[in-house]
């Protein structure tokens, strides 16, 4: 831990050391312009690869904020594509529920029937229509990348750059980690009354955890009387990475003690900080956190992993979900062990939550007009920089 009081920013001189403004937080009419400059343009994680794993499988994914529903599957040929959920006859869902598997998409409307693929194959009466041609009425497509098991989409017409170029230089900096071997093993939805900038910012900076966490994850993982500095602190173009030490001491609860002798936690696994290999990923701290603009983070530790996906419904409402991922169980011992992890993480995020909540209650009074930020928030300047670009051009 470095006593330079400004570590981090000192490395790059061209974010603004000044207060923020509050404004951003509360303005209907910026949202509107988020939605447009970002989320309609940048490339959105939507799930895994192993959500549609057999062809015919598929998902849906609902957007508010772009008023679309998003129909993910694997197509008979093997490939992942996106389409826009809409019969092109006049506009219902080809599919209704969250997720399953088929060989057709049937319109419940009129009978219009699509392939996995999304070419329109029967259509109702068809020598009732005027000039209709199957071939240009399939279903719409969305621009659908894969990066590592995760699925992306881009509602652009036409995205100003590639799935790979645009997650440049987090994908140098995580090949290696084992994605495909670690499964789903626990999910959490949240609704929350908050913009999504919040909290997405309460993320990037580990600094609140003596404080806000101090009955959870600092009450096991402390390093008492020294105040808290990130391992590191990383601007990555549009993303970010915000990484913490292995704290000097871990005091476990007894809970936690027997499930550490089964498998790895969540807790126990931010105290973890093994010698630097050559093969894999460029670990930085026990715990790597990436944030990958503009609504997904990525959350690496030995052992397992989770995501959160932030999906902005409203200036002041926002769906948070968070994933963790561990290898596949086999035996009683490991689940306990999961199941631990999975509400240790829960309790602390809770804490998050609420206070979110907390700050958009009042954040809209008035009171105040800037915010400040200082070294150990740094990446939260260059996310708010990379939001005001994008929603000025």
């Amino acid at each position: 831990m470095s006593s330079e009081p400004h570590l981090f920013i000192d490395q790059y001189p061209d974010l603004p050391r000044t207060p923020v403004a509050v404004e951003p937080y509360v303005s209907a009419q910026y949202f509107e312009r988020e939605r447009a400059g970002i989320f309609r343009k940048c490339w959105i994680n939507v799930g895994r690869e192993s959500d549609v794993a057999t062809p015919g499988e598929y998902f849906i994914r609902n957007i508010e904020f772009a008023a679309a529903s998003v129909l993910v599957v694997r197509g008979s040929d093997g490939i992942v594509r996106a389409f826009h959920n809409m019969c092109s006859h006049r506009g219902n869902p080809v599919a209704w529920e969250e997720r399953g598997k088929c060989r057709h998409f049937t319109c419940r409307f009129h009978g219009w029937t699509y392939d996995t693929q999304g070419a329109l194959v029967h259509v109702s009466d068809r020598d009732r229509f005027f000039g209709l041609d199957p071939a240009k009425n399939g279903l719409t497509p969305i621009h659908c990348g894969v990066w590592q098991g995760f699925v992306f989409i881009n509602l652009a017409k036409s995205p100003d750059e590639t799935l790979e170029a645009y997650l440049a230089p987090v994908t140098e900096l995580v090949d290696g980690y084992p994605f495909s071997s670690l499964t789903k093993a626990y999910g959490y939805r949240a609704v929350e009354q908050v913009n999504w900038k919040t909290l997405i910012e309460a993320q990037m900076e580990g600094w609140h955890l003596p404080y806000l966490h101090k009955n959870t994850l600092a009450k096991t993982a402390t390093d008492k009387g020294k105040r808290f500095s990130h391992a590191a602190l990383k601007r990555l173009g549009a993303h970010s990475l915000v990484s913490s030490q292995a704290p000097e001491s871990f005091n476990p609860t007894p809970v936690t003690a027997i499930s550490i002798r089964y498998g790895v936690g969540t807790f126990d696994a931010f105290s973890v900080e093994s010698e630097r290999e050559d093969k894999g990923p460029k670990w930085h701290g026990a715990f790597d956190l990436y944030h990958i603009f503009p609504n997904f983070y990525l959350g690496l530790l030995r052992g397992t992993y989770f995501t959160y996906n932030v999906w902005p419904c409203a200036r002041d409402r926002t769906i948070w979900e968070i994933t963790g991922y561990y290898p596949e169980a086999l035996n009683a011992g490991q689940l306990f062990s999961q199941a631990v992890g999975s509400v240790g993480l829960r309790d602390t995020l809770r804490e998050d939550a609420f206070v979110h909540e907390q700050i958009t209650r009042v954040i809209g009074s008035g009171a105040k007009d800037h915010f400040h930020l200082q070294d150990e928030e740094t990446a939260i300047r260059n996310f708010l920089g990379q939001v005001h670009s994008r929603v000025h051009t």
